[in-house]
């Protein structure tokens, strides 16, 4: 079993001093003061300006030059054209309401992404259960649980792999997880073997099946403490397993392409629709001639903006497992999946007293010996 000392020996311990600025900027806007609400509207890390940027620009670009050809570039015919399509996008301007799609959009992301965080399997559980149900007298006990761990992190990652595109990245292959230490050789021939794996059947489950016959065979050699912790064993197992399946279900029966279609079409129709909208006060005058309204497209873009920061919140809702910063890094899951495993497994050949050797309650212990 050196395949789960290898990754365990020298583990990736997760740096929070990365974290800690966004930690500060929390507290400090937490508060209902005036400073606390103008910190939180300047910050730029993970913040609708840095989503929005790009397009504000472009935006910007467009009705500046929209407003120059009107006035400097067109003759009498040009200008007539424009003034009757813009009057024409502005009477649609109005008349299109995209609140209700995009908060039918909106709440079905977020309640989505809610229900998938709350079904995101957890490791610790079973290890611990595991750990405490084995008997310490038995020699073999160690190498037991290396395995069991090991193979419950395999089964981890394996599931997350199916959903998480940077974790696809990190892991590629079977190989590129046996140099992790978390697969052996032998394990991965029988993953590749379709004689001896159904390849219709998810890995994630089949290395599950080997966790469940592991449980079956320390029943059978009488290295639990009690005989019920095996069926304690294999509930929380089977509960880990359905958390895996809800987990791929949730992350696979996506929101149909179809609605997030509808809404970025109706986003980017209403986007262009306001950057040609004007308002012209006589049939042969420019929208005006304060040169701020007239080359500065403030609440049109104010509009554009509000929409589609709505849009670009329910998108990052609806993929939550990519690369963006808002999303789940499941790589840094993986890195405390490991970390804690490996604290949770050297707690089978500790006792309290290596930890405390003066406690008081010993001292009864002694007197009740004597």
């Amino acid at each position: 079993m050196h395949g789960i000392s290898k990754s365990f020996d020298k583990p990736e311990i997760i740096k929070v001093s990365s974290v800690l600025p966004d930690v500060k900027v929390t507290a400090h806007t937490n508060g209902n003061n005036f400073t606390g609400n103008l910190a939180l509207l300047l910050r730029w890390k993970r913040s609708v300006y840095q989503l929005l940027w790009k397009h504000m620009i472009v935006y910007g670009i467009v009705f500046i030059s929209l407003s120059i050809l009107y006035k400097h570039l067109l003759n009498e015919t040009g200008r007539k054209n424009f003034r009757v399509i813009a009057e024409h996008c502005t009477g649609y301007s109005r008349s299109i309401n995209l609140m209700i799609m995009l908060g039918f959009f909106t709440s079905t992301a977020m309640q989505r992404l809610f229900t998938m965080q709350t079904t995101i399997p957890g490791t610790a559980k079973s290890i611990t259960l595991f750990i405490s149900s084995l008997k310490s007298d038995i020699p073999e006990g160690p190498m037991i649980i290396e395995q069991f761990v090991r193979w419950q992190l395999l089964s981890w990652i394996l599931c997350f792999r199916l959903v998480c595109r940077p974790l696809r990245k990190q892991y590629p292959d079977l190989f590129a997880l046996e140099s992790a230490g978390l697969l052996t050789e032998e394990e991965r021939n029988v993953l590749e073997d379709p004689h001896k794996t159904d390849p219709t059947t998810p890995r994630p489950l089949v290395v599950i099946d080997w966790i469940l016959l592991l449980l079956k065979e320390t029943f059978l050699q009488e290295r639990f403490f009690m005989d019920f912790n095996y069926l304690k064993n294999v509930d929380i197992l089977m509960a880990y397993k359905k958390s895996c399946g809800n987990t791929i279900k949730f992350a696979n029966q996506n929101i149909s392409p179809a609605l997030v279609q509808a809404v970025i079409l109706a986003v980017y129709c209403f986007g262009c629709v306001t950057v040609m909208a004007r308002t012209f006060t006589k049939e042969e005058e420019a929208p005006t001639s304060h040169v701020l309204i007239a080359y500065v497209p403030l609440m049109p873009a104010m509009q554009f903006f509000i929409y589609f920061s709505w849009l670009c919140f329910g998108k990052a809702a609806v993929d939550p497992f990519g690369d963006d910063e808002d999303d789940i890094n499941v790589k840094d899951l993986v890195k405390s999946h490991i970390e804690n495993a490996k604290r949770l497994k050297d707690l089978y050949n500790r006792n309290l007293s290596d930890v405390f050797p003066a406690l008081p309650q010993r001292e009864y212990n002694d007197l009740a010996q004597l």
